[in-house]
């Protein structure tokens, strides 16, 4: 396979990521310690009515079973031998050379504006080197629309990009600041495992693309054109949206959500397009189980005891489910009813 950065060299690297490792691996570690493998994550993409809880394979299976309220299967055993978003033989070693180069000067340079300083009672703050804040972003973008279908960019923009990261050492800023990005750092307050409590994960079935990245959200537009208002649970507003969209920049702005709107934020996001979304699949593959049977749909009072029996009165247990799982309680409680 030639690498899909250069295409030229073979695809030689093994275990490049898709987002970059430095940023994600405190979330998906189980303290938030930088340590690897030991995390869990959600599948974001809203095609699948089951939430995919994910964890890598030295994960505590018993502090992993204590956050599932469950065992863990053997699909999801095997699954965890899988390092998340990382791929093998898609790049070379030399272009992942590149992607460090760019990944450690927004680390060692911009980051630290971040997460080692008091952005307490700030709303956004202003980066001056606009080159290093932009390629970081674009890497995080073409990389996972490269190695994941989940996250969709058109042919042209997707050339476009690695144009400008293969040859970025030519590109002034000037030249990078033609695509919509707007980005919002998260506030995460507390102890190094305050970090797990965030998100990674994208998706492409919005307007802009959508990245979560721990502590970063990135949404990228692919022309001026599509710029809207994109409401994502409070992360911008309609009177604040266009000023925290980077464009033809002379300074880079990062909206700043500070930590109780980030707590109420990634709540709402879960409670919204997880849990109601995977209640309301439940409740329709329950209702056609029932008419497959019995050639009718259920009342709406049987619907709602079984919806009862799944989730123990509070919606969250869903989260705990796996497809197995539900199978064997639907069939219990069918047999209650039958019998």
């Amino acid at each position: 396979m030639i690498c899909a950065l250069c295409k030229e060299r073979e695809a030689n690297k093994k275990n490049t990521h898709s987002l970059t490792d430095g940023i994600i691996r405190s979330c998906l570690n189980i303290d938030g310690s930088k340590e690897r493998e030991k995390g869990f994550y959600f599948d974001l993409s809203n095609d699948n009515a089951f939430i995919e809880f994910n964890f890598q394979r030295g994960t505590s299976v018993e502090k992993l079973e204590t956050s599932l309220g469950r065992e863990v299967t053997e699909e999801e055993i095997e699954k965890a031998k899988a390092i998340p978003f990382s791929v093998d033989n898609v790049f070379c070693s030399i272009c992942e050379s590149y992607f460090t180069e760019i990944e450690n000067k927004f680390i060692n340079e911009i980051l630290p504006s971040f997460r080692n300083t008091n952005l307490t009672d700030k709303d956004k703050t202003n980066l001056t080197d606009i080159k290093t804040v932009r390629l970081f972003f674009y890497i995080q973008v073409w990389r996972t629309a490269v190695c994941d279908d989940t996250l969709k960019i058109s042919s042209d923009i997707a050339e476009n990009l690695r144009q400008i990261i293969l040859n970025h050492k030519t590109f002034n800023a000037n030249e990078l600041n033609h695509y919509p990005l707007a980005i919002t750092y998260l506030q995460s307050i507390g102890d190094e495992a305050e970090y797990t409590t965030n998100y990674v994960g994208y998706t492409s079935d919005r307007n802009p693309n959508l990245i979560i990245m721990n502590d970063f959200v990135i949404q990228f537009y692919e022309d001026s054109n599509a710029i809207k208002f994109f409401n994502f649970y409070g992360l911008t507003t309609e009177q604040n949206y266009n000023e925290l969209i980077n464009y033809k920049e002379e300074q880079f702005v990062v909206k700043i959500f500070q930590n109780d709107r980030r707590k109420q934020l990634l709540k709402d996001f879960i409670t919204t397009d997880r849990v109601k979304q995977t209640i309301q699949y439940f409740a329709d593959s329950f209702s056609e189980s029932w008419l497959n049977l019995f050639g009718v749909h259920p009342p709406i009072q049987t619907t709602q005891e079984y919806l009862q029996v799944l989730t123990g009165g509070d919606e969250f247990n869903v989260l705990q489910y796996t497809k197995e799982n539900v199978m064997e309680v639907t069939i219990q409680f069918v047999q209650s009813k039958i019998n």
